[in-house]
């Protein structure tokens, strides 16, 4: 059982067994709240711990598409010369990108900022690089990842480096149109939910 209490500075967690339950559960675990995730301030916090708390309330609220929602850089620079190449000209057309995002143990080539709401990502760009033509496996290995990102919510658009070389105006006109459309579909669900 977890109890929040808005008026306290400090949080007052009673956690019951809470551990254990989720660690060792074989079918379910329920939980009773009156604790949000939206509650909990990481910014007030270095506590792993509490990080995984709000992480698992998000988790039991929202199923897996919760996980997606905890995308990070992860500080790590590009790949590639051509991944490089898509950063910039995305840059140049005043997305903000991050490469190389963290989600679920996966990484994403390229996260494209949700500008309506900046701590999510609006896109999740692949491009294939060496590893990708090197083996058949990694191909089979990035199809799969690309399959578990979108069941957990990710939106993915893939650039092939051969087109992008021999016409990069083509890879790139579909890459800012799909933006675009996401873009508008994100400003759609605003004005929705403002007016509910």
């Amino acid at each position: 059982m977890l109890k929040y209490e808005k008026d306290f500075k400090i949080y007052c967690l009673i956690i019951w067994g809470g551990i254990v339950a989720a660690s060792r559960a074989r079918h379910e675990v329920r939980i009773f709240s009156s604790l949000r995730p939206e509650h909990i301030d990481l910014t007030r916090t270095k506590s792993r711990g509490v990080a995984d708390l709000k992480a698992y309330l998000d988790f039991a609220l929202n199923g897996p598409r919760a996980l997606a929602k905890q995308a990070l850089p992860t500080g790590r620079e590009p790949d590639s010369p051509f991944e490089i190449m898509v950063i910039n000209s995305l840059r140049d057309h005043g997305w903000i990108v991050h490469p190389q995002v963290g989600v679920s143990g996966y990484r994403i080539d390229i996260g494209v900022v949700n500008p309506h709401e900046p701590g999510s990502y609006l896109l999740g760009i692949e491009c294939d690089g060496a590893t990708y033509h090197s083996a058949a496996n990694a191909r089979d290995r990035d199809r799969l990842r690309q399959m578990i990102l979108e069941q957990l919510g990710w939106k993915i658009h893939r650039i092939w480096s051969t087109d992008w070389w021999l016409n990069p105006e083509t890879p790139k006109k579909k890459m800012f149109d799909y933006l675009n459309e996401l873009e508008q579909a994100a400003v759609d669900k605003d004005l929705i939910e403002e007016s509910v």
